[in-house]
Order: C-alpha cells, then sequence, then structure tokens
C-alpha cells in the first residue's frame, strides 16, 4: 500500500507542477518540480526520504534510456561513434582521472580511490535537464546532437568507474588490466546482451502479432515490460544494464523502420502509451531530486558550517575543472582532425573546425551544458554504509559535494544559457502550420473515405476528421456566403442534375420520378442560395404551410394520428382516383429513394475527386468541399424526410488507419522539404497526444461497455 501511496503522490506532483508552469513560464520547469518535491519531503510518506539506487535505476533510468535509444538508429550511432566514444567514454574517463587527482589533493584525508570515487559519480550528464532550462532559446544543432549522444551513453562509463573504484575500496589494490577488461567487459558485454535481447523480443512480437487476434493485448504489454526484464538480465551478469536497455531500444527503432513489426493499431497505441510515459519519468526524476534535498540538508547540518563550506568549495572547484576540461575539449577538434575525418568519417565534427567563427561559442555552450542530474544523486545515495568490513569513508560528504555539484550545473545553465543563446524562432508561422495541418487532416481523410462505401460511415468519419482543424464549418456564415462556396454548391447541384439525367439513371428510374428529383434539386439550391441565411424567411414559410395543415386537420376531425390514419383507410376504400393517386406516389417516392442513394454515391465520389484534385495540385483550404457535403448530406436527407441525428458506430480500425495516414503525409512532407522539423514534431504531438488518445479512450470505452 505504501508503494501505491508513494507512486500516487509522485504522480500529484507531476499534475500540480503542469499547473502551476503555466503562471509563471519564464522559471525552467526543473526547477518548478525541484521546489515541488521539497514540498512533497514534508509529507510523512517522503520524510526522511532516502534514494533507493537500484529501485531507481530499474523503475525510473532503464524505461528512459530504453526510450531514448528507440529515437536513436543504427545508421546514426554507426556515422556518430568517434564523436561518441570521444564524448561518453574518453571525456568522461579523463574528467574522472583530473578531478579525482585534484580532489586527492585538495582532501588530503581523501585517498586517491575515494577522489576517484566522487569524480565517477559526478560525471554523468543529464541532456533532458538542459532542454527544460533552455526551453525556448537555440540550441546550436551540433552542440545539441553532441549533448544527447554523450548523455545517452555516459551515464554507464561513470557506473563502470563508480564500481571499479568500490573494488579498489574493497580489495585495496588495483590493476590497470584488470580495470580494463573489467571495463570493457561491463561496457561491450551490455550492449551485446542488449542487442541479442532485443532481437529475440522483436522476434517474439512479430510471431504473436501474426498469431494473436487482439495483438494489442500481448505486444504492448510485452513492450512496457522489455526495458525492465532486459536491464535485470544484464545487471544479473554482471555486464550494464543502462547499456543493454539503449541497445534494446535501437534495435526497436531498427526493426520498426524496416519491417513495420506490429500493425498500425499497435504501433499508434505503443507510440503514445511510451510518450506519456517519458513525459511522466522525466518529471519525476527532478521530483526525486527535490525530495533527497532534505536528506541532504540534514546531513550538512550535522557536519556544521564550517566543514560545509569546506565541501561546497570543493563542489564549486569540482565543477569549474569540468567546465573547462569540457570547453578545451571541444575545442581540440583541430585541423589535422578535420582532415582525417574527411576520409575516415568517425569523429564528426559537432562544433565547427578551427575556421570556423562560431567555433569557440560552440564549445563554451558545450561547457556550460555539462548539467549534472539526479542519476549523478542516485550513484551517490548508491554508495554502500560499510565496505571492506569498515564503514565507509565520508560518505554523507561524497553525497553533499555530488548534490552541490547538481544544483551549481543547473543554476550556472539556467542563468547563462539563455542569455548566451538567441530566441528560438520557428521556421513557420501559425498560418503555416494551420494550413499544413488543413492539408494533412484533408489527405488522410481522403484516403480513409476510398476505403469506405457506407455514406453514413464516410460522413461520421469524415466530421471527426475534420474536427481536427478546430473549426466550426457550418457555423462560419461568411464562409457561406464566400463566392467559392456558392460556385463549388453550383457546380455539385449541375453534377447530381446531369448524373440524374444522364444514360444509367435514364435507363433505370422513370422520367416522372427524374423530373420530381430534378424539380426538388433545383429549387431547394436555387431558391435556397437567395435566401441562404434568411432565418425569417423560412420561418414565415414553415408557419404558413403549419397554419394551413392546422386548418385541414381540424376542419375533417383529423387531429390524433388514429383519426387520420381511419380518415385515410376510408378514403382508400371510396375513392380509386385517390387509391391509384397514392400507389402512384408511393412507387414514385420508392423510385425516388433509391434515385437519392445512387445520386449520394455519385456525389461522393465526385467531392472525392475534385478533393484529390485540388490536392495533387497543391491547392490550399478545401474547407468548401467538406461545407458542401454538409449542404448535400442536408439536402439529401430532406429527400428522405429524416431528419433526425443519426448515430452511428465507425470502427476502431478506421480512426487508427486515418491517424497513420496523418504520419504518413507528415514524414512525406518531411522528406520532400515542405514541412520543416519543427512543424513535424508539433503536428506529431496533436497526433498523438489529442487526436489519438482521446479517440483511442473513447473507442476502448465504449468496447468495455459493449463488450
Amino acid at each position: 500500500m505504501e508503494t501505491l501511496y508513494t507512486l500516487s503522490l509522485l504522480l500529484i506532483g507531476v499534475i500540480a507542477t503542469n499547473i502551476i508552469k503555466d503562471f509563471i513560464p519564464k522559471i525552467p520547469e526543473a526547477f518548478i518540480l525541484i521546489i515541488v518535491g521539497v514540498a512533497m519531503s514534508f509529507t510523512p510518506i517522503f520524510n526522511n526520504f532516502e534514494l533507493e539506487p537500484e529501485f531507481f535505476m530499474l523503475m525510473i533510468i532503464a524505461p528512459i534510456m530504453f526510450i531514448d535509444g528507440q529515437k536513436q538508429s543504427f545508421s546514426k550511432i554507426k556515422k556518430r561513434f568517434g564523436g561518441i566514444w570521444t564524448l561518453s567514454v574518453v571525456l568522461a574517463v579523463v574528467t574522472a582521472l583530473v578531478v579525482g587527482m585534484i580532489t586527492n589533493h585538495v582532501e588530503v584525508a581523501w585517498t586517491l580511490p575515494l577522489a576517484i570515487t566522487l569524480a565517477a559519480i559526478v560525471t554523468p550528464t543529464d541532456a533532458v535537464a538542459v532542454k527544460s532550462l533552455t526551453a525556448g532559446t537555440d540550441m546550436p544543432e551540433g552542440v545539441g546532437e553532441a549533448l544527447e549522444l554523450e548523455s545517452l551513453f555516459n551515464d554507464a562509463t561513470g557506473l563502470v568507474m563508480l564500481d571499479l573504484s568500490l573494488s579498489v575500496l574493497s580489495k585495496g589494490t588495483f590493476s590497470v588490466l584488470n580495470g580494463l577488461e573489467h571495463f570493457f567487459f561491463v561496457a561491450f558485454g551490455g550492449v551485446v546482451i542488449g542487442t541479442i535481447s532485443g532481437l529475440l523480443i522483436v522476434a517474439l512480437r512479430v510471431n504473436l502479432q501474426q498469431r494473436a487476434s487482439n495483438p494489442e493485448t500481448t505486444i504492448i504489454p510485452i513492450s512496457l515490460l522489455t526495458p525492465f526484464a532486459v536491464y535485470l538480465l544484464a545487471e544479473h551478469l554482471g555486464t550494464s544494464g543502462i547499456l543493454a536497455v539503449v541497445a534494446t531500444g535501437m534495435v526497436h527503432n531498427w526493426e520498426s523502420s524496416r519491417l513495420r513489426l506490429t500493425s498500425t493499431s499497435v504501433q499508434l497505441t505503443s507510440r503514445t502509451i511510451w510518450g506519456t510515459i517519458a513525459d511522466v519519468l522525466n518529471d519525476i526524476v527532478f521530483l526525486i531530486l527535490g525530495i533527497s534535498l532534505p536528506t541532504v540538508w540534514s546531513a550538512m547540518t550535522k557536519i556544521g558550517v564550517s566543514g560545509t563550506l569546506q565541501l561546497a568549495a570543493l563542489s564549486l572547484l569540482t565543477y569549474v575543472v569540468m567546465l573547462v576540461l569540457r570547453y578545451f575539449w571541444a575545442l581540440r577538434d583541430d585541423d589535422r582532425n578535420n582532415r582525417s575525418r574527411r576520409h575516415r568519417q568517425t569523429l564528426p565534427s559537432f562544433f565547427g573546425d578551427r575556421n570556423d567563427q562560431n567555433h569557440r561559442f560552440y564549445a563554451q555552450i558545450f561547457a556550460i551544458s555539462g548539467v549534472h542530474g539526479t542519476v549523478t544523486l542516485a550513484m551517490a545515495f548508491s554508495l554502500p554504509y560499510q565496505i571492506g568490513g569498515h564503514a565507509f569513508p565520508y560518505r554523507e560528504e561524497l553525497i553533499i559535494v555530488a548534490t552541490i555539484v547538481i544544483l551549481l550545473s543547473m543554476l550556472i545553465s539556467a542563468i547563462v544559457l539563455p542569455l548566451s543563446l538567441p530566441k528560438k524562432v520557428e521556421a513557420y508561422s501559425d498560418s503555416d502550420l494551420i494550413h499544413i495541418r488543413d492539408k494533412m487532416v484533408d489527405y488522410a481523410s481522403l484516403k480513409i473515405l476510398d476505403t469506405v462505401t457506407d455514406h453514413n460511415t464516410r460522413e461520421v468519419l469524415s466530421a471527426q476528421l475534420q474536427s481536427q482543424k478546430n473549426k466550426l464549418f457550418m457555423m462560419d456564415d461568411r464562409k457561406r456566403q464566400a463566392p467559392e462556396f456558392i460556385d463549388l454548391i453550383a457546380d455539385t447541384q449541375d453534377f447530381m442534375i446531369a448524373y440524374v439525367h444522364g444514360d444509367y439513371a435514364s435507363a433505370t428510374y422513370s422520367l416522372t420520378t427524374i423530373n420530381a428529383y430534378t424539380k426538388i434539386l433545383t429549387y431547394s439550391f436555387n431558391n435556397g442560395q437567395k435566401t441562404m441565411g434568411h432565418f425569417s424567411h423560412h420561418l414565415k414559410h414553415t408557419l404558413k404551410r403549419f397554419m394551413r395543415q392546422s386548418a385541414w386537420h381540424l376542419a375533417n376531425g383529423a387531429i390524433t394520428k388514429a383519426q387520420r390514419d381511419r380518415i385515410r383507410k376510408t378514403k382508400l376504400a371510396s375513392d380509386p382516383k385517390f387509391a391509384e393517386s397514392v400507389e402512384k406516389w408511393t412507387n414514385t417516392r420508392k423510385e425516388m429513394l433509391r434515385l437519392n442513394e445512387d445520386v449520394i454515391t455519385a456525389t461522393d465520389k465526385h467531392l472525392d475527386d475534385l478533393l484529390r484534385e485540388r490536392l495533387d495540385n497543391k491547392q490550399s483550404d478545401n474547407d468548401y468541399i467538406y461545407m458542401t457535403r454538409e449542404t448535400m448530406n442536408r439536402f439529401f436527407s430532406a429527400i428522405k424526410r429524416d431528419y433526425r441525428q443519426q448515430t452511428t458506430q465507425v470502427d476502431n480500425s478506421l480512426y487508427i488507419q486515418a491517424f497513420q495516414f496523418e504520419y504518413d503525409f507528415v514524414q512525406q512532407g518531411v522528406t520532400d522539404g515542405f514541412i520543416p522539423t519543427s512543424m513535424a514534431s508539433v503536428l506529431y504531438t496533436e497526433i498523438n497526444h489529442q487526436a489519438q488518445t482521446l479517440q483511442l479512450q473513447e473507442n476502448n470505452q465504449f468496447d468495455a461497455i459493449g463488450g
């Protein structure tokens, strides 16, 4: 029960932060989360909270790294391998050694292995924190990519170095050869286990997809369990669980892009679920940091003011050393390396070469962006209370230094980066986004309507998809009076008249039916166009008809339905001409209804073809076609004398297919260059978190009730 309360409070903290940040948008979300976390630490559940590193790494970091791994492709990693190795391994090891030796020199009471332990703890960086601190600014593309790839793998480097330093503290001896063997076994072993596990899991999912009648209930739970299973397996075998889940995520990315391993429904549902989980877990990371701060503060009060100031000075020195190392490491991308890169492509230039006027600026931004996050705190709290049969030396001091380094890196980055980086200028305007969104919806609507024959289903589906445009078409009187709309109505009316008098209709239906239908069609639109929007005219006409019919019913004593039926039956039996007239009218009515259905089918195809032609010609503002569909539907309902709001249930798979068509449109737009990447991200988010989530929830609820 306590675990349930803990999870509930963390989720409440995430919800509260998302509400608060709208009122104070200038404060980075990460700091709001930390402050909310501090407030939550005063609750009974989180009082005297101390981070459980094993639980944290398994339940929080493993799924986050799995999600990040799914965003990376093997081709990108292969192309950037030189840079990844340099930043995530070589820079991390050099930083740990330099910081360790300086710390050992400053803190003379600390042994070198203990100093290296601190250095290993503060080595990992957090790209998610950087993104939170730099929201609204334009991070250089190369620097952003370097930070992302560095953060993806240097957590494992820090964990391996921490493991080595703890081994030395425990045994009292260190062998360089054994240390290197252990490092490569843990690192490469994790990659191998993650890759093999990923391939096996993917094969299982493909097999289940082919055999399962409802793949969502099996494949998605397997996907959710994957990072935990792979992490536990890798850790059990003594390798890096972090690198294992990253490798597994990359396998899923590769397999999905090549084979489309699951159905459309599974893909879209999985994307929505994992996207939501990623957002929540990243928020929980900073909440936990805030919850942990009072525990660190309690340790600082035990040490006293003098000891705390000494540790604060050490923390500042450690941070400055890492900052300088990162800066000069980025500058070392010299001409010789650039020449070799042109031939080998193993050390990509994230920061430009020395001839680039922004080279030093990029190096500075990379250095300042070396933010340290909760992984550092988790590693600090993972230090054992006893080692080698003795109490672990200076454990609380190490935790305090790690915490201060985290806060320093976040504060300095939050102040310096927004001042140094230019404000983000979107590559598109709001009108551009609206235009592309409209085309996306029209494209998906046309594609999915091509697969549907039932008119009612087509219209419900079309209306639902068109609602993504956030427009009230039929309520917009200005558009209804627009020349384009009036012309399109007239064109559609001409098409319908030509169809009714065409060869097929003339050979199938009587001339009486055709003429009657044409008369109604002509009157409805020719007269209707003149009076469109004039409510008073329609109301006057309706009242006159009502008064005339009421007078007749009163005069003939036909008030109730039973009375009217009795009078009608008597007249049919006594008046042959009336009976003949009624029969003729009934037959004509049946014929007209059949003709109406044919006209509906033909008109749907006509408007589909028109929309297809406009999309092919890259014409914008196709809303008039949808408005025309709505107008024609009202006419068809009037012919059928069916004015009831019909409830048509649309199969969930049709919405899923439509969303996939929207994805395809955006992906093709990015490839062709008419949709900027930043706009594509917005559209993907809308499809995922708005259209998909809402529609899937509605349909799942309906299925649950109906099933």
